[in-house]
This record gives C-alpha cells, sequence and structure tokens, in this order.
C-alpha cells in the first residue's frame, strides 16, 4: 500500500477489523452490476475496495461497501480502477462478513478520483452526495493509489471504444502519462517526478521552478558549469536581452538535464510555501510546449485549474517505497560521482549560504531573557528559502520600521515627494502575539462558495455547479519586542494569516470546528506554543465586557516570522466587515489617496 495515508483514515484491513464508523480509500476493485431498488424506498449499489495487493487476482480480501440513497444520482458513479474516499462509513457485520454500510438517511460523503481524465479539462474529483473540496493529503494519496492500480483493473469494465471518436481525441488531446525529461516532446501533457533546483518568483501570479530527473534531453536549454567551454550560454536576465545582469554561477547539474517549468496561481503559492530546494516532488498535468524564442528549448507550464480554482498540481512523494524516486536518487548520485569539482563548488556555495542565514537570524535572536512563569517556543520561519530567488528576500528588520520604512517615500519627476501606499515586500522580524480576530477559535475556519465550471466543447455555463470548502481565516495582532523610543509604546501591526499561510503555519487542513471537537483541541494546541495563555485571558475579558485582554498576565514569549507587505483596493469607508476586534477599519479617506490600503500577512512560518 502507498505511504502518506491522510490523517484520521484507516487502511482497508484496518477498517475489516473495525465495529463502528471510519474514514477509509481504496481502489475500486469490482462493482457489483448496476444501482438496484431495495424493498423500500431507496437504492443500493454494491462494491468492494482494496488499498494493497491489488495484484493477486482476488477481491475477498477487500472491503465491501454498500451504499443506500433515496436516488441513483446521489450514489458513488464507481466503475473498476476508479479510487474512492468514504468518511465515516459505518463498518458492521453481515451474514459474518464485515462490511461498510452507508445508510439512506446519514450522508457519507464520497470523492471519485480517475486516471483517465481528459488533462485539458481539469476536471476535479468527482464529490457526492453533498459536493466538497477533498484535502490536500486526500488528493495526494489518491494518487498515490492511482499509479500503482493495475491498468486490468482500469480496462475491465470499460465500455466498447468508439473509434472514430478515439482517433480524433488522439490528433486533438494529448494523453498525460508519467514521463522522464529525456523521453518529453512538444504538445504533451505529462506527470514529472524530478528535484526543484531553483524557484524563481517573476510576478505575483507566477513563479518559474528549474527542475531536473538527471536525464538528458538535446531540446532542452544548456546549463554550463564555470569551467565549461560554453559557460557564456548561461541563462541570465530576459530572453530578449533587455535586462541584463552580472552573470552568476551555476550551481545544478551541467547540461541539458534542466526543465523551467512556469507555475501559475495557486500551483506557484503552494510550491514556495511547502517545498524548498534540492526537495523532490511530484508534479501533475504539465504542459510541454516550446519556447517563444525561435529555435528554442522546451519549457512546461501548469495552468490554474479553470473548474477547481483552489487545486494544486504538486504533491511530496514517498521517499522510501517509490522506485521512480529511488531511480532518481540513484542517477543523481552517479551524477555527481562523475563531477566532483562541480559537486565540490556546490557544497562550498551551500554552507556560505547557510552561514549567511544562520548570521541574519542571530540579528534577529529573541531576548534570551524570560519572564517569570514563561516557556520557550520554537517557531520556524523559512526565511532561508528566500535565498532561492534574488527577488525575493526577507530582510531582518524591527516591526516599528516595516511599519514606517523610509523606503515608501518617493520623489516624482517634477520634484513632488510623496510616500507610497504600499510595496511588495518581504521582511523578517521578532514580535510576539497580543490579540486575535475572531475572538473564538471555532470561527478560525469559515465556509467559503466555490464555482465549478464543467466545460464541455462550448464551454457552456449551464454546466456550472456550486460546491463550498473550509478555508482558514484569521488575523494577529503582534507587537514590537522594543519600543521605538524610551517612554514610547511598542509598534503593533495586524497580520492577516490566509488558508495557505495557515497551513503552513499549523499544518492542519481547515474544517467545520465547531462538528469537530478534536480539530478544534489540536488548533488550540498549535496556538497555545505561538501565543501562550493568550485565549484564555481573552476569553475572560470578554467575559467581563472589557474590549482587550490584560496583557500584563500574558505568558507568551517572542519569536520571529516571515512578513509580507501587500495592498488591497481602498474602499474608502469606516467601519468594515474586515475590521478587527470591531473597530471601524483604517480605510483610507484622505484626498490624495492612490486607492490602495497597505496591509501585512503572516507567511513561511510554521510551528515546529
Amino acid at each position: 500500500m502507498p505511504a502518506g495515508l491522510p490523517p484520521k483514515y484507516v487502511d482497508v484491513a484496518r477498517a475489516l477489523v473495525t465495529r463502528g464508523a471510519v474514514n477509509v480509500m481504496g481502489v475500486v476493485v469490482d462493482v457489483w452490476g448496476s444501482p438496484r431498488r431495495t424493498n423500500g424506498t431507496s437504492v443500493c449499489l454494491t462494491f468492494t475496495i482494496k488499498d494493497s495487493n491489488l495484484n493477486n487476482g482476488h477481491t475477498w480480501d477487500g472491503l465491501k461497501i454498500r451504499y443506500f440513497k433515496e436516488t441513483e444520482s446521489l450514489l458513488p458513479p464507481v466503475t473498476q480502477g476508479d479510487v474512492i474516499l468514504l468518511r465515516e462509513i459505518w463498518v458492521r457485520v453481515i451474514n459474518g462478513q464485515p462490511m461498510g454500510v452507508a445508510s439512506q438517511d446519514i450522508n457519507v460523503p464520497w470523492a471519485i478520483f480517475r486516471s483517465d481524465r481528459d488533462p485539458t479539462a481539469h476536471v476535479a474529483a468527482i464529490t457526492g452526495p453533498v459536493p466538497f473540496e477533498p484535502t490536500y493529503a486526500e488528493k495526494s494519496f489518491a494518487s498515490s493509489l492511482l499509479e500503482v492500480t493495475p491498468v486490468t483493473f482500469r480496462a475491465a469494465t470499460a465500455p466498447k471504444p468508439d473509434f472514430a471518436q478515439s482517433a480524433a481525441r488522439s490528433t486533438l488531446t494529448p494523453q498525460r502519462r508519467f514521463a522522464l525529461i529525456k523521453d518529453v516532446e512538444d504538445r504533451q501533457f505529462v506527470d514529472l517526478v524530478g528535484e526543484i533546483l531553483n524557484i524563481h518568483s517573476s510576478d505575483s501570479e507566477k513563479a518559474t521552478l528549474y527542475f531536473t530527473d538527471y536525464t538528458e534531453n538535446e531540446k532542452m536549454f544548456y546549463y554550463a558549469s564555470d569551467n565549461d567551454d560554453n559557460l557564456d550560454q548561461g541563462r541570465e536576465g530576459d530572453e530578449y536581452n533587455y535586462i541584463r545582469r552580472q552573470k552568476k554561477k551555476w550551481e545544478g547539474p551541467s547540461g541539458r538535464m534542466i526543465i523551467q517549468i512556469t507555475l501559475w496561481e495557486p500551483h506557484a503559492s503552494f510550491v514556495r510555501g511547502n517545498f524548498e530546494l534540492n526537495d523532490i516532488v511530484r508534479l501533475k498535468n504539465v504542459r510541454i510546449k516550446g519556447s517563444r524564442v525561435e529555435g528554442g528549448s522546451l519549457e512546461g507550464v501548469i495552468h490554474t485549474n479553470r473548474d477547481n480554482p483552489r487545486g494544486v498540481n504538486a504533491f511530496r512523494v514517498d521517499m522510501k517505497n517509490d522506485p521512480r524516486v529511488q531511480e532518481l536518487l540513484s542517477r543523481k548520485a552517479e551524477y555527481w560521482e562523475a563531477h566532483p569539482k562541480q559537486q565540490k563548488r556546490k557544497l562550498d556555495d551551500d554552507a556560505g549560504s547557510k552561514k549567511k542565514a544562520n548570521t541574519k537570524k542571530q540579528r534577529v535572536k529573541p531576548p534570551q531573557k524570560k519572564e517569570e512563569g514563561q516557556t520557550s517556543i520554537t517557531l520556524v520561519c523559512k526565511d532561508h528559502v528566500n535565498r532561492n530567488a534574488a527577488d525575493h528576500h526577507a530582510r531582518a528588520i524591527s516591526l516599528h520600521n516595516i511599519l514606517d520604512n523610509p523606503s515608501h517615500n518617493n520623489i516624482s519627476p517634477d520634484g513632488i515627494e510623496y510616500r507610497l501606499p504600499f510595496q511588495n515586500l518581504t521582511y523578517l522580524t521578532t514580535v510576539r502575539a497580543v490579540d486575535y480576530y475572531p475572538h473564538r477559535l471555532e470561527d478560525f475556519a469559515v465556509l467559503q462558495e466555490q464555482r465549478s465550471l464543467a466545460y464541455n466543447r462550448n464551454r457552456d455555463p449551464a454546466n456550472a455547479r456550486t460546491f463550498f470548502t473550509w478555508e482558514w481565516r484569521f488575523c494577529l495582532l503582534v507587537e514590537d519586542i522594543t519600543s521605538s523610543a524610551p517612554g514610547q509604546p511598542r509598534a503593533r501591526a495586524k497580520l492577516f494569516v490566509s488558508n495557505l499561510a495557515a497551513q503552513y503555519l499549523l499544518r492542519l487542513d481547515a474544517e467545520d470546528l465547531k462538528k469537530s471537537p478534536g480539530k478544534l483541541n489540536g488548533l488550540r494546541d498549535k496556538l497555545f506554543l505561538l501565543w501562550g495563555n493568550l485565549e484564555e485571558i481573552k476569553s475572560k475579558a470578554l467575559e467581563e465586557g472589557k474590549t482587550a485582554p490584560d496583557l500584563s498576565l500574558l505568558t507568551s514569549v517572542p519569536f520571529n516570522c516571515c512578513i509580507k507587505e501587500y495592498g488591497i483596493t481602498c474602499n474608502h469607508m469606516r467601519g468594515s466587515n474586515d475590521s478587527y476586534n470591531g473597530e471601524g477599519s483604517r480605510a483610507c479617506t484622505d484626498d490624495d489617496c492612490f486607492g490602495w490600503e497597505k496591509r501585512y500577512g503572516l507567511f513561511k512560518t510554521s510551528v515546529s
């Protein structure tokens, strides 16, 4: 069975000996005919799932599922070879055999994943009876199950092929498959497994990934080491040479074994926030295309999913059991063994970068002296990831200087002095949490409506469907650890925490916290490491009718974090709904407003 079972899930073997509700995922190895009407008012579908020993030729060692619903449209439309997840399905013994039963009067969520979908359609998992968005862990595990599913399962119940349609599809729609870089060609959709060599952020909507699996393709760009005769071919600046930069040493493997992949949102933010240099990652649905430059090399791109705009196509890999990863590591070891000088230089450069990163952290290290009753915490800010991109360095700076950044002051060509409303900047600072919003932890996750368009050839909006997902959305009020001047109050700022930033901070997926006491307690334990007894004293203050907690009782300690500065459209109104702790918003009402409001957000910071 593939590794990486999602949290709160059990494997099929455990489900077979469980009596009660379980979360389970598996490959559909048998479907017992069509849905049938029972003697009552329901329709029933029976099928069997497995997650291991898929090649042993029998199904008796799987978990049989009977799913009851009032109409056939609410049943999971499974076929042999699908991967299905079932949440809170009840396992009981019927006629001496363990069986998962979904009663008609209980909604047991299901999601179906298939590997034979049109790669240009970007169709999300089929879900029901009420549409929902599977978590990243669920999608990742489903993907790993699909990759080990025997082809015979997928072919066993396939409908009789329409050869005319198949021929037309083969000329218009390339089929997606796993491929090595050495085998990719133009106009393909492929899945790749490889190592991240660099992540470059060119703007807020996309990022460029430099990716290798240590196989060579003559159609790729040539990267040279600094003792190579082709050194001048190193890529710097833009492809039209309008921007010239001082050439840097290329630290990765030389030759034609690196593919440049453009990631559009949300893939760009997800990869930047969850992966680092030298991580091995699986990328799905990569479109291979030729460069815009005449005679240019092959490149890749992962577009935004039109039907599931928040879905990502980057996944972690099983480092121990995935044969593709083991083969990649073997090729990598062989390459660096054959290039010892280049490897030594790379190790020296990496050591120098780490030394600089450690020096930066020491400059913003929290004070060693702690007040009585405080406990130490460890909060990891992934600021060392920022060295991967020249335009994405987090600067070590106090919160006071962040709020009063002199770089925002500017002079126009006419000599008019003005201050920029915001700049797209990132910082590394040290603060402590002194308040938060919403007031209750149960409200830190919100239900977000999503609209999915199942585009047909004419992109008919009539096929639109709406589903809902839970997302993190909360705000921290943080305080500088020192005052800007003696006798002056310490600087404070609101840090907005987006869904992706919260996932990275907490290592938890959002869900309905009002109905998930276990998840709520897990959130509370994580946040206690961040802010100590803040929730306790804030709750007491609210009970007493106070608007703010008594910070003299606060036991939280300072932590270092990464902050990003950005702007949102200014609505020129006070008292907006996104205001902090019930006060009016600070939306600009100045006559000289540029139409933007400055905001700060937490990013690349996690509780370890």
